[in-house]
């Protein structure tokens, strides 16, 4: 396997970090995420239909996770990124205009390649800037910060949403457009940093090996992913449930854009944090805690169906933002710059993998029983499955960084 170096120097390299936090600030900011199931059922989709195009969603990320890792690899941070914004547009435009399950599933697809463009591609952007920085030790800070803005943005949008939904809820999906076009403009901007580049002229051959290493034969890549996968596939399904338990508890719309932001907003402030129990607390215990706090949620929201289950709500979808940059830290510091962005692709593809079988589920269950029941059943589901596999990984997790 032959590496190549390329890339500008550290004047012009400095920039970087700043303009990745308008970019995912840019790109998250998702005015229609308050309302957009209520705006897929005003088009006549049924919950089922919507938890169906989410598990299509997850699949065709799945697909598309390690070519879109590799194709950073090999061809550039800079170039994937402006393609996966390329992409969101085109998605925002689909959904803006469509009526029909049919439509909103080709404006999922083209998220779906915005996000596998952007997945693993942001994080390897982040850590390699920084090794030519000299600032390495500043990596799952600034991964902190990454999703601080971009949840923060999104917290913002969500309250612009919720109200902009009294007029028309097609308008809160035209108002997505123009932060995505500024995301595009302002990834034009980046500049590729210097980091080793693969040339491999097998590409199939290459990606497999990657693939095969992160996810089989090294035993912490291994445990990181599974345990993240199961992670965020649960607070992910608390998205898309979300929605359906604020009508249900008869909250009024303005509020649910309301609810979104302070979810948002709680996500951002964790992710900004985790930081610094960096020194406090083992990562492997922290992500014991995540887990743990995620299964209670589902199992509360299984008991409550008043307004205090937001609270819940706000408890197992906050995670995220605690094990995005935990895990993106953990892997990259097991990675090199040449196999980086494909590794982190690997870990977004377990995460994927895992939402095609909950969501799926879980759509099923909120169509043939309560919401309640559905909460607590997957609550109880994975209650039994994280001790499982934690008591499975306790053996090798010596190997896992601390």
């Amino acid at each position: 396997m032959n590496i190549t170096t390329s890339g500008p120097g550290r004047a012009s390299i400095g920039s970087n970090i700043g303009r990745m936090y308008a970019i995912a600030a840019a790109n998250q900011a998702f005015f229609l995420m308050p309302i957009i199931v209520l705006f897929f059922q005003e088009n006549g989709l049924s919950l089922q239909q919507v938890f169906v195009l989410q598990g299509l969603f997850a699949g065709a990320s799945m697909v598309l996770e390690i070519p879109s890792g590799y194709l950073s690899d090999r061809w550039g941070r800079k170039p994937t990124m402006v393609s996966g914004s390329i992409f969101g547009i085109c998605g925002i435009l689909v959904y803006a205009l469509s009526t029909t399950f049919w439509g909103f599933l080709i404006g999922e697809m083209c998220f779906a390649v915005m996000l596998s463009f952007y997945s693993g591609t942001q994080e390897a952007m982040i850590t390699d800037t920084l090794i030519e920085l000299d600032r390495l030790e500043e990596n799952r800070r600034t991964m902190g910060q990454l999703h601080f803005y971009g949840l923060l943005s999104q917290a913002i949008a969500s309250v612009v949403g919720g109200f902009l939904a009294i007029v028309a809820l097609r308008a809160v999906v035209f108002a997505t457009l123009p932060p995505l076009v500024v995301g595009l403009l302002l990834t034009l901007l980046l500049r590729e940093p210097k980091r080793h580049k693969l040339q491999e002229p097998h590409h199939l051959k290459a990606m497999w090996n990657i693939t095969s290493q992160a996810l089989v034969k090294s035993v912490p890549l291994r445990s990181i992913m599974l345990v993240y996968a199961i992670i965020a596939s649960l607070t992910f399904a608390l998205v898309w449930f979300s929605q359906a338990y604020q009508v249900e508890i008869g909250l009024p719309l303005p509020l649910f854009g309301v609810v979104q932001a302070v979810i948002m907003a709680g996500t951002a402030l964790i992710a900004r944090q985790m930081h610094t129990l960096e020194k406090k607390v083992d990562d492997r215990i922290m992500l014991m805690a995540i887990a743990a706090v995620v299964v209670v949620s589902y199992v509360a929201l299984g008991f409550i169906n008043s307004v205090w289950g937001i609270a819940f709500l706000f408890m197992g979808r906050a995670m995220w933002g605690a094990v995005t940059p935990l895990t993106s830290d953990m892997i990259s510091r097991l990675t090199t710059s040449e196999v980086r962005a494909t590794v982190l692709s690997t870990r977004s593809l377990a995460g994927n993998l895992a939402f095609s079988v909950i969501g799926p589920v879980m759509g099923y269950l909120t169509n043939v029983l309560s919401l309640n029941q559905a909460a607590l059943i997957i609550g109880v589901a994975a209650g039994t499955i994280m001790p499982l596999i934690f008591l499975r990984l306790a053996p090798v997790w010596k190997q896992v960084p601390k």
